[in-house]
């Protein structure tokens, strides 16, 4: 065996006797998941040498900037971001601050690059540069009027998304579950939705936000509502335009490419029994709509069954178990290959899988 060979292959090893579980590509590269037009292979090992000097915990969010580099976000604090490029090689890490970090938002203003964080540990939104500098901190909205009693109603942000003009849109996915609104400068402005079983236009965790801007004239506001197995359309000042359930599949976060709305599925199960945790349960899988919320796929589950027109409650494929486990966010391309960051996996690196 060569020098160099000998190196990786025991850094590997070391890595994997140091880390539990590192997740390998447990399934056969030549499998296929998904339907009609969005097929995907899984890329075995992908990026898995990076976790001998960057290790991660609960990865989180990803993105793609302008530069094709990857980015995406994880609760180990010895590197809360980091870089790659789209083979999996690293460029660089970044982040000591963010034992919570779990939103990941890439916007473009006037062609400089930003990066929006949410710690749910510290309970703040943070705008910086790719970079890493702070240049805005989103704190308790006490102004909004409704977070009197911090232990109460507790603000513990999940997600942002920014508008055309720049307004800032946060999901309070583990705290009040309204959708918070400021502009570009941190003034608040607007707050609709919010936790509550009466009414449709509410919300059960609002983990994910996005602007869906598919109708340049008329953006919308898509936010889940996970506990639901939901997600629900607003228009930009918070008004309820529609709302689509879809059992077991509980979705984390919308993503918008091209014409097509996908969302990650954190897992596919429910606990009848009130006996374990449904949402301990190491399912997941992906979905994918068209701009008319018709479902077209559902990489990681079997088949797509049909009742009286509506999807049946989609269950997470045997062929995934052990690799898809907790799909918390799923970053596509430029290539229309798709990264999947993985909470609760085992300390496993995201998940590469290339369009078929």
């Amino acid at each position: 065996m060569k020098r160099r060979e000998f190196t990786k292959t025991t850094a590997l090893a070391a890595a994997a006797l140091s880390i539990p579980n590192i997740n390998f590509g447990k399934a056969q590269e030549e499998l296929i998941l998904g339907h009609d037009k969005f097929k995907y292979k899984i890329v075995k090992n992908w990026g898995v040498d990076n976790l001998v000097n960057t290790p991660v915990a609960d990865c989180h969010e990803m993105v793609q900037d302008s530069k094709k580099r990857l980015i995406f976000c994880t609760t180990e604090v010895k590197n809360n971001i980091i870089i790659l490029d789209k083979k999996g090689k690293l460029i660089k890490t970044w982040g000591n601050d963010f034992p919570g970090v779990h939103g990941l938002t890439l916007n473009n203003a006037n062609g400089e690059e930003f990066l929006y964080l949410t710690d749910t540990v510290k309970k703040e939104v943070y705008k910086t540069t790719i970079d890493g500098k702070v240049l805005l901190t989103l704190k308790y909205p006490t102004e909004s009027g409704i977070y009197s009693d911090p232990e109460k109603m507790p603000f513990v942000p999940t997600e942002t998304a920014i508008a055309p003009n720049g307004d800032i849109y946060v999901a309070d996915g583990y705290g009040s579950s309204h959708i918070l609104v400021y502009d570009v400068n941190g003034k608040f402005k607007n707050i609709f939705a919010g936790k509550s079983k009466e009414g449709d236009d509410k919300l059960i965790e609002a983990h994910g936000v996005c602007i869906d801007t598919r109708d340049k004239n008329n953006p919308k506001v898509i936010a889940t509502s996970r506990k639901e197995c939901g997600f629900k359309y607003y228009t930009m000042d918070g008004k309820l335009i529609s709302s689509h359930y879809y059992k077991g599949s509980f979705f984390c976060r919308p993503i918008i490419k091209g014409e097509n709305l996908f969302f990650p599925v954190i897992w596919s199960e429910f606990d009848e029994s009130g006996k374990n945790a449904a949402w301990l349960s190491k399912t997941g899988h992906l979905v994918v709509f068209d701009k008319n919320n018709k479902l077209l796929s559902a990489p990681g589950v079997d088949t797509i069954e049909y009742e009286n027109g509506k999807p049946k409650h989609m269950h997470q494929s045997a062929k995934v178990k052990g690799t898809f486990m907790h799909c918390h966010d799923l970053c596509i391309d430029d290539e229309d290959s798709i990264y999947i960051p993985q909470w609760n996996s085992d300390k496993t690196f995201p998940l590469k899988l290339e369009r078929v």
